[in-house]
């Protein structure tokens, strides 16, 4: 995988991640493929090798690039070979769940316009009264949603977040297989870049996805996340994240529930909510667990 950073000739890439499949990434494509060519930037769509857009994709949007990873290849490793193949100053991200605004090309290079940080923006549920996938969207996205607070932030989310070209150099180690937001955004903290959330800059969240898939994700998310964590970490490290991990379940629902009542999104829930989500807070503790112990 070889990055074509030393170009950097355009203004702005965007990377897709094809993680949904289907005809998702239509949706996606076409709010942001307009938006692009005004810029003068590319849109990279990384996806898995078994999972090639269809020909009428291909014509629909001549200008995309389609960049094949394995067949078995992650999330992050496919985010990992986009950014490793554009060519912009900005590179933007985002997943092909996602619908972009309007404006987000144009707000995500206002927001990067004489300051060095990373951006990440909101994220909002499309209405839906299926219960699984706003169990989905409150685990994952909640302290996203909007009204989003300005300002900095741990981290921002790889569905929404942009990076300066040059930062994203400097880290590439960090990067380099597979391109985590954590493993990327602690690499620049340290660098002294840190995440800067801006409200106006919105992706709205599509994905559709039945509980038992999302539970038995959440697991191996949470035992990916938990050994990038502890790289080279100690024995008693481990175990104190271990003992930490299995107290995250009502910590996890507690942070959601916080969030939407301080953002007033509780009358868009559907009811039967907190149940599923519980269990999906419980299968990212045993996941986070599992990466602690050495468990597969």
């Amino acid at each position: 995988m070889t990055s074509n950073a030393g170009a950097a000739a355009l203004p702005l890439s965007v990377v897709v991640v094809r993680f949904a499949g289907g005809d998702a990434i239509v949706r996606t494509l076409d709010a942001l493929a307009a938006q692009v060519e005004r810029a003068g930037g590319e849109i990279i769509v990384a996806h898995r090798g078994n999972d090639a857009p269809s020909a009428a994709n291909v014509a629909r949007f001549p200008s995309v690039r389609w960049a094949a990873g394995d067949a078995s290849a992650t999330p992050a490793r496919l985010r990992a070979l986009g950014v490793a193949a554009s060519n912009g100053r900005i590179v933007a991200c985002t997943e092909d769940h996602c619908v972009p605004s309007a404006d987000w090309i144009e707000r995500v290079l206002h927001a990067h316009g004489g300051t060095s940080a990373i951006v990440g923006g909101a994220i909002d549920k499309a209405p839906t009264e299926a219960v699984a996938p706003w169990v989905a969207y409150l685990l994952d996205y909640a302290r996203y949603m909007s009204p989003l607070p300005p300002g900095p932030s741990a981290h921002a989310s790889d569905c929404n977040v942009s990076y300066e070209r040059r930062d994203l150099d400097a880290v590439r180690d960090a990067w380099r297989e597979e391109f985590h937001e954590t493993t990327v955004q602690w690499a620049l903290a340290a660098r002294g870049v840190h995440v800067v959330l801006d409200p106006s800059i919105v992706v709205q969240q599509h994905r559709e996805i039945a509980l038992g898939e999302y539970l038995r994700e959440r697991r191996e998310h949470g035992r990916t996340y938990a050994e990038t964590r502890i790289a080279g970490a100690s024995a008693p490290a481990r175990a104190r994240f271990a003992l930490l991990a299995l107290l995250l379940p009502p910590v996890l629902v507690m942070r959601v529930r916080r969030v939407v009542a301080s953002r007033g999104g509780a009358a868009t829930i559907p009811n039967g909510v907190w149940g599923p989500l519980t269990r999906a807070a419980i299968a990212w503790s045993r996941g986070e667990l599992d990466g602690y112990l050495g468990r597969r």
